[in-house]
């Protein structure tokens, strides 16, 4: 015996919504020139270096180092502001020249953090990021100064401000 209510819809009820999911050609690390399934392809970080020269290797550990400390300031200033911020920058690149676990931690995060670095360079320069920002920031200003030319914006609002303080501020008793 079959229940009607645990029946198929009916035929003029509409169909589910299934969005379509397009995926792209090509993956960021196609795009930037990672090997897939690789950990970090060609980015220069110390994990994926075999490097022999004591000099190189001291660089490296230098850039994972700060790395380590710019990784410990960011959740540093996210969590508790900027005081802890300078604290978790100090504490991370200080536990990066530690050989235990932590130190361990505080290295990967560096390599994190370098190898965002590698990639917004890529980035930069294959679609000039930064150099479009700069354009559009100068053609920003030279517009805002035309219209406070124009409008005399700056003029009126110091006029303004100037106006509300002398309203709010006390009168000397007489």
């Amino acid at each position: 015996m079959s229940n009607p209510k645990q029946s198929s819809p009916s035929p003029s009820a509409p169909p589910a919504f299934e969005p379509e999911i397009v995926l792209p050609a090509n993956t960021v690390e196609q795009e930037y020139g990672l090997a897939a399934g690789t950990q970090s392809g060609s980015i220069n970080t110390a994990q994926n270096n075999d490097m022999n020269n004591p000099h190189d290797k001291e660089k490296m550990m230098n850039r994972v180092i700060g790395g380590a400390a710019v990784a410990g300031g960011v959740a540093g200033l996210v969590v508790a502001g900027p005081v802890l911020g300078l604290v978790g920058a100090v504490g991370a690149g200080a536990l990066a020249t530690q050989q235990n676990k932590a130190g361990d931690v505080a290295r990967a995060s560096g390599d994190v953090v370098i190898a965002a670095g590698e990639r917004a360079k890529k980035i930069d320069e294959k679609h000039h990021i930064a150099e479009k920002t700069k354009k559009a920031t100068k053609s920003m200003l030279k517009g805002a100064k035309k219209f406070d030319e124009k409008h005399h914006v700056g003029e009126k609002m110091s006029k303004g401000l100037k106006g509300f303080a002398d309203k709010i501020r006390p009168k000397p008793k007489a």
